[in-house]
């Protein structure tokens, strides 16, 4: 246990990519309303780019990912976070193992970004901008579901190939051709009639910067995951929703 005066309240497992971890924390930092340093959350981020991949691991059924993400969970259990987000959606498969395995609360990311398409959008079909892995693995489309929204990717090769490629391309460092990929991906999505989305892996709302379609409530997951553990950490009752 660390001492009182450096204890972190928010435990960040990242590295999943590394760009998109730094894209977290700065949302982290960009919401709350700070006046001076120690205005900010205190946070430790476990950045561990050596996870094994974790889409490859559910597409094949392997649970490989596993003992590293707990392992990880575990060190920031140790120094006595309050909340534990994890900056990767498809990592999230492993929820419940996680949760299981934690003191802390660990904040879902599919949970904070559907209550965000709540506030934003009043009508019912989305699609989830993911890896295959996440999509693979079905918690977006269950909780979707639950909430009352049709999930409804469109339909051939060509949406999925665009928003692989989108990903691909930031865990590159090459942001000009991610955005031309998100680019497509979304036009896609207009075609086929989905009248929202959710950027549902951690490196695509670095690729939709500037190529989000005018009108269309796109949801970052991120920033949802961000702003959610930001008001865990500022309302004690944690009941109330997020208001920022």
């Amino acid at each position: 246990m660390t001492g009182q005066l450096l204890r972190p309240r928010l435990g960040v497992v990242g590295g999943l990519g590394p760009l998109a971890t730094a894209d977290f924390y700065r949302k982290t930092i960009d919401a709350v309303p700070a006046e001076t340093d120690a205005d900010h959350i205190s946070m430790a981020i476990l950045s561990v780019p050596q996870i094994p991949d974790r889409s490859g691991a559910i597409r094949e059924g392997s649970d490989k990912p596993l003992p590293w993400l707990i392992e990880a969970i575990d060190m920031l259990n140790s120094l006595d976070v309050e909340i534990i987000a994890i900056a990767c959606n498809t990592a999230h498969h492993w929820y419940d193992a996680l949760s299981a395995a934690s003191r802390a609360e660990i904040i879902h990311i599919a949970d904070a970004a559907i209550g965000e398409l709540h506030r934003r959008y009043k009508g019912n079909r989305a699609a989830v901008m993911a890896t295959r892995g996440t999509l693979h693995s079905g918690f977006y489309q269950k909780r979707l579901r639950e909430a009352g929204f049709d999930c409804r990717n469109p339909i051939g090769p060509a949406f999925q190939r665009a928003v692989d490629d989108a990903i691909l391309q930031v865990k590159l460092g090459k942001l000009r051709q991610a955005r031309l990929a998100c680019a497509a991906a979304f036009e896609l999505c207009r075609q086929d009639g989905s009248e929202a989305a959710i950027l549902a892996c951690t490196e695509l709302p670095i690729a939709a910067e500037e190529v989000v379609p005018e009108g269309m409530p796109v949801i970052d997951a991120s920033l949802a995951l961000a702003l959610t553990c930001i008001q865990r950490l500022r309302d004690p009752d944690r009941r109330r929703n997020i208001a920022m």
